[in-house]
């Protein structure tokens, strides 16, 4: 019997995001809302929310936040994102935090960090020989932390390889600007890239 020739339907993109008690709120719904928007323009991309421990947790507003898994039941992602916190840098990065967000990070086909949770992927061992930013607040005390990134602290966001550092919530929203499969000019992944962006209401992102 002939082998089918029939090719699989790939399936949703996933997009993992760290939570953990104490978790900026903002960094963590305003990219999830961007992959959002993108489905509206269609991409296919599925979001996902884990813990540590699989635990839910409680953001910075005090609201609690469900999670639907423990970082190590995650299949790889197509994009893991680590949202910042108000305790960084003024605390150190709980080894079991570093730890975890390490797990995600190595099956993923691109990592990205929101504002402060830089100090996450630095204390994950995932910036060093990087290029990399953060809140300019903060950048000098990102480059005592990793003596081995470049930190680039005027820089809105940076790309080093598959890795993504923003200096903030609407830097993570502009570089976020996600895409899918294409099949005709009008909806290349650069036309839905400028729909979704002018649906967030922040410009594109170069390229």
């Amino acid at each position: 019997m002939p082998a089918s020739t029939t090719a699989a339907t790939p399936g949703p993109r996933r997009v993992a995001i760290l939570v953990y008690d104490g978790v900026t709120l903002l960094d963590v719904a305003g990219p999830a809302e961007v992959f959002k928007t993108a489905n509206r323009f269609g991409a296919d991309y599925q979001i996902v929310l884990l813990s540590p421990t699989g635990e839910n947790v409680t953001s910075n507003l005090g609201f609690g936040i469900t999670v639907e898994r423990d970082v190590s039941a995650e299949p790889a992602a197509d994009t893991y994102l680590v949202p910042g916190s108000d305790n960084f840098p003024r605390t150190p990065v709980p080894s079991t935090l570093a730890e975890a967000a390490a797990i995600p990070a190595a099956g993923a086909r691109r990592v990205a960090s929101i504002c402060t949770g830089a100090f996450i992927l630095a204390a994950a061992g995932l910036l060093g020989g990087k290029r990399a930013t953060t809140h300019w607040n903060v950048a000098r005390e990102l480059a005592a932390r990793c003596p081995t990134c470049e930190v680039e602290p005027d820089a809105i966001y940076v790309r080093d390889g598959n890795t993504y550092t923003s200096a903030g919530v609407t830097a993570a929203v502009s570089s976020s600007a996600p895409s899918g499969p294409s099949s005709s000019a009008a909806d290349s992944p650069s036309a839905r890239s400028s729909q979704t962006s002018r649906a967030a209401m922040t410009p594109p992102a170069s390229s």
